[in-house]
């Protein structure tokens, strides 16, 4: 377990709409806010980990054992929280999001881990 203070971009692709938009850039914003406000000063865990568990505010990954409170903790859908599932995840939550609207989106997630390291995802 360790942590790191994420910056997410989104870009969404898709055809124009009558008023000239591939779609409303405030209702992105709010999706992808939403979104990432879930894990926001959370620690994310794997819940298909066969380590990580969560038993009176207590996690154990290996032979550790943290001490953590359930409201701090957040279990995610994903193999792993490296980066890369995380940026997948997002991106994945995001066409959800805008789903049934048909607006056949591509999206392009990135998520920098400091300057020089990032994490992409595209659909």
């Amino acid at each position: 377990m360790h942590g790191h203070n994420f910056k997410v971009n989104a870009r969404l692709y898709g055809n124009l709409n009558k008023k000239g938009m591939v779609i409303d850039l405030d209702k992105a914003k709010n999706a992808l806010d939403e979104i990432c406000n879930e894990f926001d000063h959370k620690v994310m865990l794997s819940e298909l980990s066969a380590d990580s568990k969560n038993k009176a505010g207590e996690i154990r990954i290996k032979e550790k054992t943290y001490k953590i409170a359930d409201e701090d903790v957040v279990f995610l859908p994903i193999q792993s929280t490296t980066a890369e599932y995380v940026v997948e995840y997002i991106a994945n939550r995001l066409k959800e999001k805008f789903k049934a609207q048909n607006l056949n989106l591509n999206i392009f997630v990135e998520m920098e881990e400091n300057y020089d390291s990032s994490a992409c995802f595209f659909d």
